[in-house]
């Protein structure tokens, strides 16, 4: 029964939004302000957000694959070098796909916006190819550590991941709007050490550019149970600037403190000084977790610079494990800033001038995930996104989305996804429609 209703229960009524206020993340919008951009917890594909030890997660990833004999082609190629020897690592992807969607005709055949992040409908799209080159923190041992990350992508999705102050020139490249193609330099750089001495559990300080702590989807696909990415995390930040401490307390509960400059912002004349932190309470064995996570700062739309990249942020996530192949994820966001000055289209079509407002957004996104096997997995998502004033989409309402996925794992390296997703916009804001259907067809080669 409950997989009838996985498999039907999303082929209702739904929408997706993408972020809204800048030539680079949506063309139809007035409000120029660099894009939004979104992150998450580090998790891999097939375990549930927030689930997991923070500082656990990511190696038992990497040990995993090794003891299957799955190690990726870049590593196998550096094996026994001096390059290895010294602690380093590399990986990459390439992510592709092709959406099909019922937008049709020459003006809106390549653009499923404001539903992101593979907006081209009926095209191919490259949407990343991603290189990292990182020094692995080894949190077993009690012993002082430094390491370092560094990440950078091209391809389409780069109108979305550049952050103001870095390669941003390239969102009006194209007579004010961004080419289809970019590259972003530097999705994440950043120093880390490990100082098991605080807290029971120890410590990481991140110094640099990371993905936030907020939502629960991400830039990097590979750690995505679906393909298209919600209307919520395409409308609140993908990445902060500055110093970061995770310290986990003890076996329950894990801490995040940190001083940033404000949402998908490098430094530079748009930065301003925002707090990032958060608390996390899990149960024994993770069955259970709930997480809050906050931005907090001057809140403020730049009206001279004509950018939005300080803004509050509040967040509710709650993951329940009901055994090793279920999960339920609940993430709730509400967001708001002040000053807020363009124009946007009500939820009755007619269009409306902000001048020095208050405006704010949220939304409620549901998880059901089905780990079929190690090769295949199953998400249900149920979304529902206000932007009351439109000030992230450009179209002020209510937006519900609603996506069936599947996964399948072909090999460690290679992985083909799918989902059918509809949205429903209560303004028209989908090439003047209410409505869009999707289907992409998108794989990913890691290496």
């Amino acid at each position: 029964m409950i997989t009838s209703w996985l498999m039907s229960g999303l082929m209702v009524v739904g929408q997706a939004a993408q972020p809204v206020g800048s030539p680079a993340r949506l063309a139809p919008l007035t409000i120029p302000e660099v894009p939004p951009l979104g992150t998450i917890y580090s998790v891999r594909q097939d375990v549930p957000p927030n689930t997991t030890s923070p500082f656990k997660e990511k190696m038992e990833g990497e040990e995993m694959a090794e003891e299957k004999g799955d190690k990726l082609l870049l590593m196998k190629v550096l094996e026994g070098s001096a390059f290895q020897e010294r602690g380093l690592s590399a990986r990459g992807y390439t992510q592709a796909n092709y959406t099909i969607s019922n937008m049709t005709g020459q003006t809106v055949r390549k653009n499923n916006l404001p539903q992101a992040m593979n907006y081209m409908g009926n095209q191919f799209m490259m949407e990343q190819s991603a290189l990292t080159v990182e020094k692995l923190l080894d949190y077993e041992k009690k012993e002082f550590q430094w390491g370092f990350n560094l990440t950078a992508l091209a391809g389409t999705d780069y109108r979305f991941t550049t952050s103001n102050n870095l390669a941003a020139g390239q969102n009006t490249a194209n007579g004010g709007f961004p080419n289809t193609y970019g590259i972003d330099p530097m999705t994440q750089g950043y120093l880390n050490a490990w100082l098991p001495g605080i807290g029971e559990g120890g410590t990481e300080i991140k110094l640099g550019k990371f993905w936030t702590t907020i939502f629960n989807e991400s830039i990097d696909p590979t750690l995505n149970r679906t393909v298209s990415r919600a209307v919520t995390f395409m409308s609140n930040p993908f990445t902060n600037t500055g110093v970061l401490a995770t310290t986990k307390l003890n076996d329950r509960w894990t801490m995040n403190n940190g001083a940033v400059m404000g949402a998908d912002v490098f430094f530079g004349p748009a930065a301003q000084f925002n707090y990032l932190g958060g608390l996390k309470y899990e149960t024994e064995g993770a069955k259970d977790s709930i997480a809050f996570n906050t931005m907090i700062g001057p809140s403020a739309y730049n009206q001279n610079l004509k950018v939005l990249t300080s803004y509050d942020v509040f967040e509710i996530l709650y993951s329940h494990n009901f055994n090793d192949d279920w999960n339920y994820t609940l993430d709730v966001m509400y967001s708001f800033a002040n000053n807020f000055q363009g124009t946007v289209t009500n939820r009755d079509g007619s269009t409306y001038v902000l001048n020095d407002e208050w405006a704010n957004w949220y939304g409620f996104v549901n998880y059901l995930t089905y780990n079929i096997n190690d090769k295949f997995s199953t998400t249900s998502r149920v979304e529902f996104f206000d932007d009351c004033k439109g000030v992230r989409t450009g179209y002020a309402g209510l937006y519900s989305t609603f996506t069936q996925a599947l996964t399948y794992k072909i090999k460690e390296g290679f992985w083909f996804r799918t989902e059918l997703r509809y949205d429903y916009a209560q303004a028209r804001a989908y090439q003047g429609q209410h409505g869009l259907f999707t289907l992409p067809l998108d794989f990913i080669i890691r290496y």
